[in-house]
């Protein structure tokens, strides 16, 4: 679909700048210009400038509607992970999260049934604040 949009894009912008140069040599070309060419060179600009108000409003309404859906295409907003158990079923016990500067480092223990996560301490931060 977006490659469609594409090509129609550049057949578009093709058409519009043949029709520019062909009106442009119409024009330069003495003796060629008439009122009938002067008014369908009025009418081509004026049905070009309407074609991109209309495809532009239809576009802003488009993506109002995305926005009040709260979907914007193929992206979506961060949603962090439930991590309540493994793919074997095993509980999982996980460290606070963390907002400091660096990683720590992540020991995974099983203990019994469950699964374990400790956050060690790196040597290098201690007694870094953030």
């Amino acid at each position: 679909m977006k490659t469609a949009f594409l090509v129609i894009r550049w057949i578009c912008a093709l058409l519009g700048w043949c029709l520019f140069f062909f009106w442009w040599k119409k024009a330069s070309t003495p003796g060629w210009v008439s009122p009938t060419a002067v008014i369908y060179s009025l009418l081509s600009i004026a049905a070009v400038v309407s074609g991109a108000v209309i495809y532009s409003t239809f576009w802003i309404l488009h993506n109002k509607r995305l926005a009040r859906r709260g979907k914007r295409g193929f992206v979506s907003f961060y949603k962090p992970p439930h991590f309540e158990a493994d793919a074997l079923g095993r509980k999982l016990t996980l460290p606070p999260m963390s907002h400091d500067s660096y990683d720590p480092i992540l020991v995974v223990r099983q203990v019994g049934n469950r699964k374990e996560y400790v956050a060690e301490e790196m040597p290098h931060a201690k007694g870094v604040k953030a």
